[in-house]
């Protein structure tokens, strides 16, 4: 199976890597050093304690894609309009496409883009990040759900996908309601996401702490309010399993805060912002959200 990964960071280079050692052909669309140290040295993954180097086949030419039979798309909301522009002309008829971004406009933005194909709608539970570029660290969770959101050309190898997700050992379900899905982990990210950025501290030290749990509940709290309004079925379980998540997980380091790190524009207008002004055109109340929203734009400023 030829498998893409357009936006080929931290988060697509550990899912490819694991896919490549299953046995799929992955080809890596990336930019920068971490394309040149790839194309040098190759990809250093450690994951689950384990440190392997391995030969990938890695490109800046979308063009290349075109061989592909799935393409996760795998960059960053900030960079995912440029990405589908770069990307029409270069996809194969029968090609799967399968996002992977935070927060729920993804999957809408490139049905618009790519009406014939098939759509899975992914999320990714995952700590992962570029150590320095060409060395991916997988530190925490890594399971996937998808959920297919449009009908079309490449649908076939979503029951292929899966197999050699399962076959690299990557928990992946397919989920029966990918907008609720999308919901859950936006709801995670908006409680979670920015205030790791704003303190620097890990998630579960935010949900240790009565004063920063409050913020996190009340992000979630309005997040629910919107997403409930618009019918979609998430609640206060979902805070909660969320919040008992969380206080397990290992030092995951977000990827607001990791952006914030490197001087990189940050998701947080698809994340709180979203919610803010989502919130704001329906005329419910969001104040945390649009807080966290400023404080993260305030320091992006910096």
């Amino acid at each position: 199976m030829n498998i893409g990964f357009a936006g080929a960071g931290a988060v697509g280079c550990h899912y490819g890597s694991k896919l490549q050692q299953a046995g799929a052909d992955v080809l890596l669309l990336a930019r920068g050093a971490h394309l040149q140290a790839m194309l040098s040295h190759g990809l250093k993954h450690e994951s689950e304690g384990v440190c392997c180097d391995i030969t990938v086949a890695a490109t800046d030419d979308v063009a290349r894609l075109h061989t592909c039979s799935v393409l996760v798309l795998s960059c960053k909301m900030t960079g995912l309009k440029a990405m589908l522009d770069a990307l029409q002309g270069h996809i194969a008829a029968g090609t799967l496409l399968v996002t992977l971004q935070n927060g729920v406009e993804a999957p809408d933005m490139v049905a618009a883009a790519f009406p014939d194909h098939a759509i899975v709608a992914g999320t990714a539970f995952i700590g992962a990040r570029l150590e320095q570029p060409g060395y991916v660290m997988h530190t925490a969770a890594g399971g996937i759900r998808m959920g297919l959101w449009q009908r079309g050309n490449g649908e076939r190898n979503i029951a292929d996908l899966m197999d050699v997700f399962h076959l690299a050992g990557v928990p992946a379900r397919m989920d029966d309601d990918p907008e609720a899905m999308l919901w859950r982990k936006l709801l995670w990210n908006c409680g979670f996401n920015a205030l790791t950025a704003i303190t620097r501290r890990y998630a579960r030290e935010m949900a240790a702490h009565g004063d920063t749990l409050d913020i996190v509940r009340q992000a979630m709290a309005e997040t629910v309010a919107l997403a409930q309004a618009r019918g979609i079925g998430i609640g206060a379980a979902d805070i909660a399993k969320h919040i008992e998540v969380t206080l397990a997980m290992g030092p995951v380091k977000t990827s607001m805060w990791q952006d914030i790190e490197a001087g990189h524009k940050t998701e947080v207008d698809f994340l709180n912002g979203y919610v803010a002004v989502e919130s704001a055109s329906m005329h419910l109340a969001s104040p945390a959200n649009q807080w966290l929203t400023t404080l993260v734009r305030a320091i992006e400023i910096e």
